[in-house]
Formats: structure tokens, C-alpha cells, sequence
């Protein structure tokens, strides 16, 4: 225990404290969304439970944006730096470097959360219970699980050209087509049929669901679960995989 402690502090000052590029990247793409249109486009917020609302999907936009492309991006330089051989050379088990990795970006996640909601306040003037805040503080970077699971299945691919490709394929057309920019309602109706199976419509709806005190949404509780069995099988499928064929050469 103590020496996995000791790594994910050095993992920790190696990914985020001295990366802050990555944070800034996260936190200023949504952020500036959320300033635009609720500041410099006053006609699309015109009630105070709008601005709540799309803090929150700015909020999951930017774990969105960590979870995926920078999650895909560290495990990516990683591979290409030799790190995860020195891993694989250690006694320290593969398990618990992703682990570490997990952790290391649900913080990542929480911080993005957090600064958006800062924003909210200090310049919105957004007022929420405290009980509620705290909720979502937990529970939307416990539900974003999959989408590190999903960044870390990219990194996978090893190669930083398809990296790059899948990660952008996702993240943009996840974040457009699960009512996180615009209401889902606008979207074509076979474009909505996509987007609420998306984890992220199941983030955003299990999210709102709290912010208005509503009864939990069941549907979307499930479909977060099955991304999460999904995406752990499909991890060890790949990781087998990849296990293999590092063996053969």
C-alpha cells in the first residue's frame, strides 16, 4: 500500500502539477463556452436555471474532454516515452499503474468541476443548496468512471496517429449529439436515438436529476452500468490481447 501511495504521488506530479496544459485545456474550452452564452450572447440565457443547467453540461464537457483526449494523450506519451516498460519491468503490477491513472484523473475531473462551478459563482452569481453541490461534486466524476475507461481503451491503439483520430471521432460528435452544446430536441430524430445512448446523455440526465431534485432516472442509471461491465471487458480483452502479442516478439 505504501508503495503504491508513493507512486501515485509521483504520477500525480508528473501528469497534472507539472502538465498544467492539460488542466487549462480541459477547464478553458468549456469555461469559454459557458461565458459565451451566458455573457456575451445574453438571448440564450434568459433565466437563472438556464445558466444552472449548461453549468453543468459545460462541466461534463470539459470531463469529457479529460476523460477521453487527455486521458488517450498521457497513456499515449507514455508508451512513447518507455514508461509503461519500466512499469512492466517492475514488481509493480500493470493493475495498479491504471489504477493509479484513474484516480489521478477523476482529480483531474473534480478540479475541471470545480472551476467551472467557481465560475458559475463568481460570475453568474449561481446560488445551489450545499447538499446539492456537494452531490454533484461526488457523484458526476464517480459517473464519468466510463469515460476514462473509454480513454484508456483508445491509449490501446499505441499508435498517436489513431489516438488522436478516435479521440476527436468521439469526444465531439459525444458532446454535440448528447445535449451537452444544444438541447437534444433540436437534433434530427436519429441523431437523438444516438445520443441517449451515449454515456454522456446518461451523466447529463442522472445530473439534472439531482440539480432539480427530481426521482433518479432508472434508464440511465442502467445504461451507465452497462457502459462501465462493457468497457472493463473490453479493457481486458485488449489487455490479454496486447499481453500476447508483446510475448510473441
Amino acid at each position: 500500500m505504501t508503495n503504491f501511495l508513493y507512486q501515485l504521488e509521483i504520477d500525480f506530479k508528473r501528469i497534472i502539477l507539472r502538465n498544467p496544459a492539460f488542466f487549462m485545456f480541459d477547464l478553458a474550452m468549456p469555461l469559454t463556452f459557458y461565458l459565451l452564452f451566458t455573457k456575451a450572447l445574453p438571448q440564450y440565457s434568459s433565466t437563472m436555471q438556464w445558466k444552472v443547467d449548461y453549468l453543468v453540461s459545460m462541466a461534463i464537457y470539459g470531463i469529457l474532454l479529460g476523460s477521453i483526449m487527455t486521458v488517450a494523450h498521457t497513456l499515449s506519451s507514455d508508451i512513447d516515452r518507455k514508461f509503461t516498460l519500466f512499469i512492466d519491468l517492475s514488481p509493480f503490477p500493470k493493475l495498479m499503474y491504471y489504477i493509479e491513472m484513474i484516480i489521478i484523473f477523476e482529480v483531474l475531473n473534480l478540479l475541471c468541476l470545480v472551476g467551472i462551478g467557481l465560475a458559475g459563482i463568481l460570475v453568474n452569481n449561481l446560488t445551489l443548496p450545499t447538499k446539492v453541490w456537494i452531490l454533484l461534486l461526488i457523484l458526476i466524476p464517480i459517473m464519468s468512471l466510463p469515460l476514462v475507461l473509454l480513454g484508456i481503451l483508445i491509449s490501446s491503439f499505441k499508435d498517436s496517429n489513431v489516438i488522436n483520430a478516435l479521440a476527436n471521432i468521439l469526444v465531439f460528435p459525444m458532446a454535440i449529439c448528447s445535449g451537452l452544446w444544444w438541447p437534444l430536441s433540436v437534433l434530427p430524430q436519429w441523431l437523438q436515438k444516438i445520443g441517449k445512448v451515449t454515456p454522456t446523455y446518461y451523466i447529463s440526465n442522472l445530473s439534472n436529476n439531482i440539480l432539480h431534485g427530481n426521482s433518479i432516472n432508472y434508464n440511465s442509471l442502467v445504461g451507465l452500468i452497462i457502459w462501465f461491465v462493457v468497457l472493463v471487458l473490453a479493457l481486458g480483452i485488449s489487455y490479454i490481447f496486447t499481453s500476447k502479442k508483446d510475448w510473441k516478439n
